[in-house]
């Protein structure tokens, strides 16, 4: 059986202009928070089957501020297509998240190919949320790989 490893990289973002790259990570937690972060996504490594045309990771966001977030919605974009999130449950967003908690989202992304082609080179999951009346973003790359 083949398998192919996706790895992360955890960002937390300021708002939709500015992104803050933490460490390297392959675990689903972030390593710290930037100064005036008010969000935190981490993709849990995972390894999916070469073949497979579709991509449902785990995925945590942590509200770092002081006031409640609201999920609106998650994309995946890679090699020039961005796909929608399908949610396996509906009514899954928009996800209100309560200072200082850590939710899992609700992910199902159809692909055009399957996940190996479709993470090579690399990949990029978006969180859109709202903080307050300001639209923002933010993003995790992410990167295909060979179990070792």
């Amino acid at each position: 059986m083949l398998s192919f490893v996706l790895l992360s990289k955890a960002v937390l973002a300021r708002d939709a202009d500015r992104m803050e790259p933490l460490l390297a990570s392959t675990s689903a937690s972030s390593p710290g928070a930037a100064k005036g972060a008010t969000v935190a996504v981490s993709v849990k490594t995972s390894d999916p089957l070469v073949g497979e045309t579709w991509y449902a990771p785990d995925i945590l966001v942590t509200n770092l501020s002081e006031s409640p977030i609201t999920v609106t919605g998650v994309e995946l974009s890679t090699r020039g297509v961005t796909y929608a999130n399908r949610p396996r449950q509906l009514g899954s967003y928009p996800l209100i998240v309560p200072p200082g908690e850590t939710v899992t989202l609700d992910i199902w992304f159809d692909l055009h190919d399957n996940v190996k082609k479709t993470f090579q080179p690399s990949a990029e999951l978006r969180v859109h949320y709202r903080s307050g009346n300001r639209e923002e973003v933010a993003a995790v790359s992410m990167i295909g790989g060979r179990l070792r």
